[in-house]
């Protein structure tokens, strides 16, 4: 492999990220932590009763963190 086709090959194309990209970020990762809730629940032997309490506080945190995570997000401001 030439010197030019290894550079070629560990650029990554260039993306601009809209506002959307964020919103969709933090789906995904919202899913991805209902999944393992659900798994960890699966493998611990969870009763019905405690998995309805568990999925209801996942739910309450989904929430807290779609309503907080943009404002944490943002940088600070400077003086």
């Amino acid at each position: 492999m030439t010197q030019q086709e290894k550079k070629n090959w560990r650029k990554l194309p260039k993306q601009v990220l809209s506002q959307r990209s964020p919103n969709n970020m933090l789906e995904v990762l919202l899913e991805l932590d209902r999944m393992v809730v659900e798994v960890s629940m699966h493998v611990y032997n969870v009763s019905r009763r405690d998995r309805s309490t568990m999925r209801k506080q996942n739910r309450h945190l989904h929430d807290a963190v779609r309503t907080h995570l943009p404002r944490l997000m943002k940088p600070p401001r400077r003086f």
